[in-house]
């Protein structure tokens, strides 16, 4: 497993004694990009120098390889204080007894009122909480300014529209279009918002608009305007050939706006093309507590990061919002390109909620795999989903 220590490691202790007193707080989280790992490094800086009773480190375990860990360490009992989970993730651990009860704890925190329902939903089962929702995010179109301005294109805003314009943006080695289809979550979380918005029901993924979906982006592989590469690549694989000048527009997240601001891209932001219906997914991240060990270090450490502007600066560098929807649309106003991804949080269905999600969303990128390498019809690739 590849680790990496960080939060503590540029911190001096006043002396040995109080160092010795300090109880050790673990964190681990899958951030990977450099601002999301300063972004972490920040918090956990900031948390260790204002109170002298914890000491807050971080780890990091590759999102590839998370679950597993999780379950690994929780077989051998070596598990971290918390955890920050991908959140559709996290109600399989709920399940399983990996995350403490935390109802009591904050039952005056009126998470079902004040955060994103959709992001509420993946912390709790049966009416109790196991967890809080840390940041969310969601995904949109993002567009090479200069390349759609040389070609007279403009953003679109219809499957038919961004069909169109793929096309004419497609150039010699670039493409006009490329999102992630890898065989993971990540996949699953990117294929999806298509099926929604073809106007798929939730509870019948697999039906007649999964396989319209599926069509109209196979046909964007046919036409040569999507690289059938997209089967191979991560979120951040798709951002780094956005970069190199490989893709004219992107399917991505508010995180890797820092990426393309080192690189200093002129980039612009909108919604997710629609078909017939609006509909987004919410991503992000919950902070879990792990039953039996410092679940009361663990809140307090979730209860600094959400203090004053901690959360806000946090959000601002590492391009997400919070759950919490007042210190979202505050950042919002601090940060006007997230805007796009506030204004879909609203009406963003979390994973969790569909029926049989979790054999879902494994079968999803794997049929899309097998329609891309031909080795299915879109048709055909569809029928291999699981019913629900």
């Amino acid at each position: 497993m590849a680790v990496q220590m960080a939060g503590c490691r540029n911190q001096e202790s006043d002396g040995q004694e109080e160092s010795k007193a300090r109880e050790e707080l673990v964190l681990w989280s899958y951030y990977e990009t450099d601002a999301q790992r300063s972004g972490l490094d920040n918090l956990v800086n900031g948390f260790n120098q204002s109170q002298t009773q914890y000491r807050a480190s971080w780890k990091y375990v590759p999102m590839t390889d998370f679950d597993k860990q999780l379950s690994r360490s929780y077989t051998e009992q070596s598990l971290p204080d918390m955890v920050l989970i991908d959140n559709p993730d996290m109600p399989v651990f709920i399940r399983l007894g990996v995350f403490e009860d935390i109802t009591q704890q904050i039952e005056s925190w009126k998470l079902e009122e004040e955060y994103y329902k959709a992001a509420v939903e993946t912390v709790s089962l049966d009416g109790r909480y196991y967890g809080i929702p840390f940041i969310c995010n969601n995904l949109g179109l993002i567009y090479n300014k200069e390349m759609l301005k040389e070609a007279g294109v403009e953003p679109p805003g219809t499957w038919e529209e961004l069909k169109t314009a793929a096309k004419e943006l497609t150039v010699g080695e670039r493409k006009g279009f490329l999102m992630s289809a890898v065989d993971s979550e990540q996949g699953a979380f990117q294929i999806l918002p298509w099926i929604l918005s073809a106007g798929e029901n939730p509870d019948q993924i697999g039906g007649e608009k999964t396989k319209e979906a599926f069509v109209f982006l196979d046909s964007m592989v046919e036409d040569g305007s999507m690289s059938n590469e997209c089967i191979n690549l991560t979120q951040i694989d798709v951002a780094r050939k956005f970069i190199a000048g490989e893709a004219a527009m992107i399917e991505n997240g508010p995180w890797i706006l820092s990426m393309l601001q080192e690189a200093g891209i002129s980039y612009g932001i909108t919604k997710l093309p629609v078909n017939r219906v609006s509909s987004m997914i919410t991503g992000g991240e919950n902070i879990g507590f792990i039953k039996g060990k410092n679940v009361e270090g663990s809140l307090k450490f979730f209860q600094y990061c959400m203090n004053g502007e901690v959360m806000e600066s946090f959000c601002i560098k590492t391009g997400s919002l919070p759950a919490k929807i007042k210190k979202a649309k505050k950042v919002v106003k601090k940060d006007e390109q997230l805007r796009v991804f506030e204004e879909q949080m609203e009406k963003a269905v979390a994973r969790t909620s569909i029926p049989s999600w979790s054999a879902i969303s494994k079968q999803i990128p794997k049929s899309f795999y097998q329609m891309v390498s031909k080795e299915k019809t879109p048709e055909e690739a569809v029928d291999m989903l699981p019913e629900n």
